[in-house]
């Protein structure tokens, strides 16, 4: 539910900045680059924070936080005294509260369900969020025509508060809060350091650092060479952008079968191979309908492969991390990709202007491919045990 209201409220957010606000383009795009400064300051600490509290009552605490931030947006506009420093602090409120909750859940996961059912439940998870990629945006701006900006964000709000009550409703007890201990010198860094000690943990977030700020590089230009190159109509466009997502929800539903058959790090790597080439149809694509096939055909397996790859990557990821540093890794790896995107997005922009829209499509599946070498080939050390203390 939540992931549906977020993919709502991404869509919302800047039209609220352009059309209620009627922000400048630099204005709009601050808002991203807000967020990407509070992942970089908040992340070590509230890791930090959530490692030696329940997750449980932080989760709910934080949609419940989430879902008030929202819905003073739509309250003010409706005075028409809404403005565009609240717009900045909410967008950053909620990237801070996005990171705790991230960060709650992913540990919470761990101790919730037994060693060998990460992978299936990784893949529930990660089939959610391609779901709400899938159906999200089309909601989002057919809420947006109908109530507005403003007051489509309390559909993102309301679908925090059902979160919080399914979390609620979780009947399982807690695992005991593990004790702090008396030395606290480098407690906050501890995740981060943790994953660069590690040499597999340290591949895998160079491997996906890469592959998440390429496809933030790509966005741009593929919206211009559909646009633009392929003169799509926006109904068109919407199509072959949204309709690949569900090939995401397909290959996380296959990514536990795919696991049991050939094994973790066989299926990490070579999901992560196959996920890029698909990528040289966009550029080869000719005007007309065959060219948008060949782009939604590029983004499906693109998806598809990714979602197989994501799913596997975070089992893998929590197999080798220690329940004493859950938190604080899956906050550190979440402010390193939260800042690494909007960099890849503006990378596009630049490489778009000097090789031109196509000539940095290539550039970005060259990226996409030569992120899976980044991968560890095999374990050179075995999963930590889950009463392992490291920091």
């Amino acid at each position: 539910m939540s992931d549906v209201g977020s993919a709502v409220g991404t869509l919302a957010l800047p039209l609220v900045a352009v059309l209620t606000l009627h922000a400048s383009t630099f204005a709009v795009s601050l808002l991203t680059a807000l967020g990407a400064a509070t992942a970089a300051a908040l992340a070590l600490p509230l890791g930090l924070f959530v490692e030696y509290r329940r997750k449980r009552p932080v989760m709910i605490g934080t949609d419940l936080a989430r879902a008030l931030s929202l819905a003073s947006i739509p309250a003010v506009a409706a005075f028409d005294a809404l403005t565009y420093p609240q717009l900045a602090l909410v967008a950053m409120l909620n990237t801070a509260l996005a990171i705790t909750f991230g960060g709650a859940s992913q540990a919470h996961l761990k101790a919730l369900v037994p060693h060998a059912a990460l992978a299936d439940a990784n893949g529930r998870l990660e089939s959610t969020q391609w779901f709400a990629s899938s159906t999200g945006p089309a909601l989002g701006g057919a809420l947006v025509g109908l109530l507005g900006p403003a007051r489509t964000l309390l559909v993102d709000a309301a679908s925090f508060l059902v979160s919080a009550v399914f979390v609620r409703r979780i009947r399982r007890p807690e695992p005991p809060v593990q004790t702090r201990p008396a030395s606290r010198r480098g407690e906050m860094a501890a995740g981060m350091m943790f994953l660069l000690r590690n040499k597999e943990l340290r591949r895998c977030l160079a491997s996906y650092t890469v592959f998440a700020s390429t496809i933030m590089l790509l966005s741009p230009l593929q919206a211009l060479l559909l646009v633009r190159e392929l003169q799509a109509t926006p109904l068109e466009y919407g199509i072959v952008v949204g309709l690949p997502c569900l090939a995401g929800l397909v290959g996380a539903r296959l990514a536990r079968r795919a696991i049991d058959r050939y094994g973790l790090i066989p299926t990490l790597w070579w999901s992560s191979v196959l996920r890029g080439p698909w990528m040289v149809l966009m550029p080869l694509a000719p005007t007309g309908g065959i060219g948008l096939l060949m782009v939604g055909v590029a983004l499906a397996g693109l998806l598809g492969f990714a979602a197989v790859a994501n799913t596997s990557l975070a089992t893998y990821r929590q197999h080798h991390t220690p329940d004493n540093l859950m938190a604080r890794a899956a906050t550190a790896w979440s402010m390193t990709i939260r800042v690494g995107q909007p960099l890849g997005a503006v990378a596009g922009g630049i490489t778009g202007t000097i090789l031109g829209v196509t000539g940095g499509i290539w550039f970005g599946v060259v990226l996409l491919v030569g992120s899976a070498f980044l991968l560890p080939r095999r374990a050179t050390t075995t999963p930590q045990s889950t009463t392992e203390k490291l920091g």
